[in-house]
């Protein structure tokens, strides 16, 4: 479990430009983001391309990065990845590939879970964007509502709302597979 207090005091001292606190940012924190940008990419070069953008620019940005009570700084990193995941699939010509592909084993440590649950990730990648990141902050990446509700620029009702739609639409898509 990642001490926010400790991060709290990275960030003060990587806000003094001291590149070994941010480093230790980066090792605490950069699986994490990866792990999300992963599960909307599905391709694991494009995720760690765009995880070292995202740290970039946390890098560029974090003078004007301000703690508030109760809230992480990995909110704010997550916020960062979000848009420049956005972002990415502004400037992209092509379609997002939604198959199922051997980079998903990553996110289970034992890739028999991966198996098991293939269809899970199948019937995610069918869900509009908003439920996929809905669903992965809250479920993948154990986020609380307030935490995803600042990542998505919404209320903590609008998660809610937006959450339990999610969870509805991903069930009729699992019925309607199992059928």
């Amino acid at each position: 479990m990642i001490d926010e207090h400790e991060i709290q005091n990275l960030v003060s001292q990587a806000q003094q430009k001291d590149g070994a606190a941010f480093a230790r940012i980066y090792d605490l924190l950069a699986q994490s983001i990866y792990n999300f940008l992963l599960s909307k990419l599905r391709h694991k070069e494009t995720a760690e391309d765009l995880m070292h953008t995202v740290f970039l620019k946390a890098w560029q940005g974090l003078s004007s990065y301000q703690a508030r009570p109760n809230a992480k700084f990995s909110t704010w990193l997550y916020q960062i990845a979000n848009y420049t995941l956005i972002d990415y699939w502004r400037t992209k010509k092509t379609t997002v590939e939604l198959e199922v592909v051997e980079n998903l084993s990553q996110f289970a440590e034992d890739p028999k879970l991966y198996e098991e649950y293939e269809y899970l990730w199948k019937a995610i990648a069918q869900l509009p964007l908003t439920y996929q990141t809905v669903l992965d902050l809250r479920f993948k990446q154990d986020l609380s509502v307030e935490e995803t509700a600042h990542i998505m620029r919404k209320t903590q009702i609008g998660i809610r709302v937006l959450q339990h739609r999610a969870v509805k639409a991903l069930k009729s898509k699992l019925n309607a597979n199992s059928s």
